[in-house]
């Protein structure tokens, strides 16, 4: 292992300076260009304005100069958006360096990585080298020795003689080492150590091999990673979307790419990545805020979080729960969408209430309505298929006449025919399917309906009127793919046709029972999908990361060898008592960016910020939340779902609040958000699910 000495330090020390002096003068000479052409543009518009009047009357010579005048806005942007990457360079301008040796060559090229290229004025090649560059790979993926990437001109051997490594911030030299080992040693260990803050790291600096593999695939259409908690799968997706963006300039941008994400809350957190690495921002939205869209004027209906909250909170020996947890297991299956798809089927032959059609001079007869409704257009779905018979109709009469049809006239054919139809409620016809099938339904006059509803009623809208895919969308990322259903997998199925990344961790499922999500992902995208694992956690330390692989029995996940304080049990005799020292250890922690007290439900969290929030400052996160604040946080654990935290504490885990399959799945989840410190309390006697994932010597 390389140390700060010597004539190498000097070395270091002189060429960051020269980097951070050329970075200088390439935004001085961005910043006079800039300012130049905000010259030019203020004469253009100047000229255009005064001269409106004697353009050709044609207007060519007026959509001449709105081009000229966009094409320099155009270019005034990208060199805004480059001064931008400069000046953030600046204060990290790289963070590696690899010396290789073509074959063939008798002494090797330096290459130093960065977030972005930087290529000066009158200069051959890069000064640095971006990150997602063929060559850059070598860092990655290769230790000391013989090594060979892809370019553009074929595969490139050699060998690596030289591997360093740096940390630079605020423009100043931390710390540097040349490396003869992997990655995951010196630097992974200091930024694994560091405290987390509001938003996710991003990795740039510390990929690791299996994680580059991933990042630089460009093959696989539908990317399935399957990762425990702490492997690094959100951020990974990011810096791949970022990779992808970089290599198909041509043919994806950032708003041709979308993210569904958990909540906003965890799309705050996660916003930043993609600009630090030098691309825009990318569309995000959940799935229910789709929904929403989705039935807006047809019903309304419960939300996610009432429906966990009611699970959670509810009696366990409750009948009504019982009922209700059946239908969303039912509601889930693929079982429930084939019999969706057959009720469709068998409804054809009684959906229409067939009679002669006449509208002053254009007459069809019900039996040749039908031989269009059943042999002409059998595969238009069938709420729409009047429809298409109506537009057949003023089409035919059209040429008949050899005129066009008046509007209101072919407005009224369409209005007429489409009232053939018994109903065009969605909502009743998939209410009289849950009648038919005997299934506990919601009442057809609440206002609202259950949540374990929805996607299926979308689905039903979908077989009955048909789907507008999402052409825009080229690439799609599904973040926390255990908590999508299969009804769910089938609409997004339909609506985006393109690429998607996928990831999640089966483990990680707020369910009693074990997710089938892998299997059904299999099913919904067959050959196209390919599947990775990931074993390997990075985020929590040894200790914390042991005790919830026991928590969840298994010996399938790797932990990195970070190395912290174990995780601390706090027996109480009352709930006084637990708050108290809960404040108390908090109050040691002062050091840390962002604490976390997780609670089995928002309604726990909510007593729980009441008890404490006249002793410290704390904030509720609930989910009208939509920041993802620093400080200390008192929220449930699904809220907290793909965040992470540098210490946690959980309260109230007694032997009767905790104690089945989906309360083990819970204490995983809450206990995996944790980096350094994990703390839990118990009123009580602590849940069997901790004391049995406790080492054995305790």
């Amino acid at each position: 292992m390389g140390k700060f000495m010597g004539d190498q330090h000097k070395e270091e020390l002189e060429h960051l300076d020269q980097i951070k002096g050329k970075l200088t003068d390439a935004i001085d000479d961005l910043n006079k260009t800039l300012g130049d052409m905000q010259s030019e543009i203020v004469k253009m518009k100047k000229y255009f304005w005064e001269n409106t009047s004697e353009f050709d009357e044609f207007g060519y010579e007026q959509y001449t100069n709105r081009e000229m005048i966009q094409s320099e806005l155009n270019s005034a942007e990208e060199r805004l958006h480059k001064r931008q990457l400069y000046e953030k360079m600046l204060l990290s301008p790289y963070f590696a360096r690899i010396d290789f040796c073509y074959e063939g060559e008798a002494r090797p090229d330096a290459f130093y990585i960065g977030i972005a290229s930087f290529l000066p004025k009158k200069s051959y090649l890069p000064l640095i080298f971006d990150w997602r560059a063929p060559v850059s790979g070598l860092y990655y993926d290769f230790d000391r020795g013989p090594a060979a990437y892809k370019s553009p001109q074929g595969e490139m051997r050699g060998e690596i003689t030289r591997k360093m490594q740096y940390k630079i911030t605020n423009g100043e030299m931390e710390y540097f080492f040349e490396n003869d080992i992997k990655i995951d040693d010196d630097i992974l260990q200091r930024e694994l150590g560091k405290n987390a803050n509001a938003h996710l790291k991003n990795i740039v600096a510390t990929i690791q091999k299996e994680q580059n593999a991933i990042i630089r695939n460009e093959s696989d259409r539908i990317l399935v990673v399957q990762g425990s908690a702490g492997s690094g799968k959100t951020s990974i997706a990011l810096h791949r979307i970022a990779y992808l963006l970089y290599h198909k300039r041509n043919e994806l941008r950032a708003d041709n790419v979308m993210i569904l994400s958990p909540n906003t809350i965890f799309s705050d957190y996660i916003s930043h990545i993609l600009p630090e690495l030098g691309e825009e921002h990318i569309l995000e939205m959940s799935f229910d805020d789709f929904a929403e869209r989705e039935l807006k004027g047809i019903v309304k209906f419960e939300d996610r979080y009432s429906q966990l909250e009611y699970l959670l909170e509810a009696d366990l020996d409750s009948v009504y729960r019982n009922k209700k947890m059946k239908a969303i297991r039912r509601k889930q299956s693929k079982e429930y969408l084939q019999e969706m798809y057959g009720f469709i089927l068998d409804m054809e032959s009684d959906f229409v209430e067939w009679k002669d059609f006449q509208h002053k001079k254009v007459e069809r007869s019900k039996e040749q309505l039908m031989t269009l409704f059943y042999e002409k257009f059998p595969d238009v779905p069938l709420l729409s298929r009047l429809e298409a018979i109506a537009e057949y109709i003023v089409q035919e009469e059209e040429a008949l006449h050899n005129q066009d049809m008046d509007e209101g006239q072919a407005y009224v054919i369409k209005e007429k025919i489409s009232t053939m139809y018994k109903t065009q409620d969605i909502r009743k016809i998939y209410h009289q399917f849950l009648l038919e099938k005997e299934e506990d339904t919601f009442d057809y006059n609440d206002e609202m309906i259950p949540y374990e509803d929805v996607y299926p009623l979308i689905y039903f809208k979908y077989m009955l009127k048909g789907v507008s895919a999402y052409r825009r969308i080229k690439h799609l990322v599904i973040d926390e793919m255990q908590d999508y259903t299969r009804v769910q997998y089938e609409i997004i199925k339909q609506l985006f046709d393109c690429p998607m990344t996928i990831l999640g961790d089966k483990e990680q499922v707020a369910d009693d029972k074990s997710s089938l999500i892998l299997s059904d992902l299999s099913e919904v995208f067959g050959r196209n999908m390919k599947q990775i694992i990931m074993k390997k956690s990075y985020r929590s330390t040894y200790e914390i990361g042991s005790m919830t692989g026991r928590m969840i029995q298994t010996k399938d996940i790797e932990y990195f060898e970070r190395h912290g304080r174990a995780p601390v049990i706090h027996e109480l005799s009352s709930k006084e008592e637990q708050y108290s020292l809960l404040v108390k250890e908090i109050t040691k922690q002062s050091a840390y960016g962002t604490i976390a007290i997780l609670c089995l439900s928002q309604k726990e969290a909510a007593t729980v910020y009441e008890s404490i929030k006249d002793e410290m400052n704390v904030t509720l996160m609930t989910e009208e939340s939509d920041t993802f604040t620093e400080g200390v946080v008192v929220t449930s654990f699904y809220l907290a779902k793909g965040l992470e935290f540098d210490a946690v504490h959980i309260p109230n885990v007694e032997k009767d609040r905790y104690f089945n399959a989906l309360h083990r799945q819970i204490l995983y989840i809450s206990c995996t958000r944790a980096l350094h410190e994990l703390d839990i309390y118990a009123a009580g006697e602590v849940s069997d699910i901790i004391v049995k994932a406790l080492p054995s010597e305790v």
